[in-house]
C-alpha cells in the first residue's frame, strides 16, 4: 500500500526556526513534494538518537491505525548527546502524547561539569569520539530493524556529522566499522555526509553565525531525498 502520510523525527535541523523566518523544515518541503499529509512531526533541538529511537516507536505502538498510512523521516543526530528521562517528569520537556520527558546532555559542551571530565574521560578512560559513534550506530540500527520487523517503509539521513569522528575515520575501531557494515544504506540517504555539511558547503545558514538551514536549505535538501526515494523505489517496503 502506497503510503498517505509523513512522520519525521529529529533534532533542530527538522525544525522552523521563525526567530529566523524560516517557517519550514526538510519534513514538511518532502511532504510537498511527495503529496502526503503530515501524519506527526516529532522533531525538537538539542534531543539525541536514543530519544528519538524511542519517541519513534512508542508513537507507533500509540497510533497502529495512522502508522499504516506513514512514510518515516529519519534524521540521525549527533552521537555525543546522552538522553536520559527526568525523574520530576516536567511538562516543558515533553510532547503531550508521551509519559516520559527527556532532556540531553551534551559532555562536549558542558566544559563546566569538571566532575564528568575528571571521572569518566581522564580517571576510566571515556572515548567521547567512539561513544558518539556507537550511539548513533546502535540508533540507526535499531530504528532500522524496528522498520523491517514492522515493514514500515522509511529514510534515513545524517543531521549533524560527528567530526571528531570524520576527522580520524581512518583510526576508526574494527568493532565500529563492522556495525558500519551492517546498516542498510539502501534506504540511508548520502550515507557518510550530513545535512549541515550541506548546508555549509552550499552557504544555506539560515542567518549568519547560526548553521541551520535556510529555507532553500530544506527545499534542497528534501528535494534530494525524494530524488533518493523514487530512484530506490522506497515508498514501500
Amino acid at each position: 500500500m502506497q503510503p498517505t502520510h509523513i512522520f519525521t523525527n529529529g533534532c533542530s535541523f527538522l525544525t522552523q526556526r521563525p526567530k529566523e523566518g524560516v517557517m519550514t523544515h526538510v519534513g514538511m518541503e518532502l511532504a510537498k513534494q511527495m503529496e502526503l499529509q503530515e501524519a506527526r512531526h516529532l522533531g525538537a533541538g538539542g534531543r539525541g538518537n536514543k530519544r528519538l529511537s524511542v519517541t519513534t516507536k512508542v508513537w507507533c505502538q500509540k497510533n497502529p491505525a495512522l502508522v499504516k498510512k506513514c512514510f518515516f523521516v529519519i534524521g540521525i543526530t549527533s552521537g555525543l548527546r546522552i538522553d536520559y528521562p527526568r525523574s520530576d517528569n516536567h511538562k516543558k520537556h515533553k510532547f503531550p502524547e508521551f509519559n516520559t520527558a527527556w532532556n540531553s546532555y551534551k559532555p562536549h559542551e558542558n566544559i563546566r561539569t569538571e566532575e564528568f571530565f575528571k571521572h569518566y574521560v581522564v580517571e576510566n578512560a571515556l572515548c567521547l569520539d567512539q561513544m558518539a559513534h556507537y550511539e548513533s550506530l546502535e540508533a540507526t540500527l535499531n530504528l532500522q530493524n524496528f522498520f523491517k520487523v514492522q515493514k514500515y517503509p522509511y529514510v534515513m539521513y545524517k543531521t549533524l556529522p560527528d567530526p571528531q569522528l570524520q576527522a580520524r575515520r581512518q583510526l576508526t575501531h574494527k568493532d565500529i566499522r563492522r556495525l558500519e557494515s551492517l546498516i542498510d544504506k539502501d534506504r540511508y540517504f548520502n550515507y557518510g555526509t550530513s545535512h549541515l555539511e550541506y548546508t555549509e558547503n552550499n552557504q544555506q545558514h539560515c542567518a549568519p553565525g547560526d548553521h541551520h538551514p535556510s529555507p532553500e536549505g530544506h527545499r534542497d535538501w528534501a528535494t534530494q531525498l525524494k530524488e533518493f526515494i523514487d530512484a530506490n523505489d522506497l515508498r514501500t517496503i
